[in-house]
């Protein structure tokens, strides 16, 4: 499911409509190629983010308004960092078609050879195979692809009302939640607040404390930096969230954290 979902936003990315389809005129499946085999891995010239990242060909065909045609899935890939980040996310594959030309482009020395499969996505590649078949080098492919994949994720926000300890006049915040997966079933969590006027508020106080009475009660605190950012690790559920700031009442709400994307709701002023 992930591989196709792939090939479809790599045809959006690269913009190509689903009519223009060079294979429906007809193309030659698993060619003899001088270089490339199925079942080929290679290394790459890899992004940063894509440490010990390695190609293997799954199947070589020829269409003759594009050419040769190499399917290939590649390992150890991260979308969940953007680059400069450390690389602590890159255990996804991807699989994709890319042109002969930017494969040769992009590949450095050949590790072995072993039985492969054929293409996860090969269906969908022949109903689009002018839109699904990549014409950049694999590095860029990647890049592409996960451009696509962060715009996707879902994002919340929500306006906060801090009512000082001293006055009624409350100070109106706006805070923005999205999420990344980690790995099954932590997601990681990432916040910004800021004041109406767009600064960012620092040094907020943030607790995060699971609300399943069926499981040992457990707190998570952190706090906001000088971009008024947090970022804190949970897994799906229902939890109770305490956000303080000296000088404001604290304010309390409740949590959701879900497949797709956290909300926080039913906002109070607390003690």
């Amino acid at each position: 499911m992930i591989a196709s979902i792939a090939t479809f936003a790599l045809a959006a990315a690269l913009q190509q409509p689903a009519i223009s389809n060079p294979c429906a005129n007809g193309y030659t499946q698993n060619i003899w190629d001088p270089r490339f085999t199925p079942g080929q891995r290679w290394s790459y010239r890899a992004r940063p983010l894509d440490k010990d990242s390695t190609l293997t060909i799954t199947k070589i065909d020829y269409v003759t308004d594009i050419g040769v045609v190499v399917h290939i899935t590649v390992d150890h890939v991260d979308f969940e960092d953007t680059p400069g980040d450390r690389p602590h996310h890159n255990d996804r594959r991807e699989s994709f078609a890319i042109r002969r030309d930017s494969l040769d482009a992009s590949v450095l020395d050949i590790l072995g050879i072993s039985q492969v499969a054929g293409p996860p996505n090969y269906y969908s590649w022949q109903i689009n195979c002018g839109g699904l078949t990549s014409p950049s080098t694999v590095a860029d492919t990647l890049k592409t692809l996960q451009e696509v994949y962060l715009a996707k994720q879902e994002t919340f926000t929500t306006q906060i009302a801090l009512i000082p300890e001293d006055s009624a006049k409350p100070e109106k915040l706006s805070l923005t939640l999205s999420q990344n997966m980690i790995n099954e079933p932590l997601r990681q969590i990432k916040g910004q607040i800021s004041f109406k006027k767009g600064s960012p508020v620092k040094d907020a106080f943030i607790e995060i404390t699971d609300s399943d009475f069926n499981r040992s009660p457990n707190t998570l605190r952190t706090k906001t930096d000088k971009e008024g950012t947090f970022s804190i690790p949970l897994p799906r559920g229902i939890y109770n969230f305490r956000l303080t700031l000296n000088g404001f009442r604290s304010e309390i709400g409740t949590l959701s954290v879900s497949s797709k994307r956290s909300i926080l709701i039913h906002v109070l002023s607390g003690n």
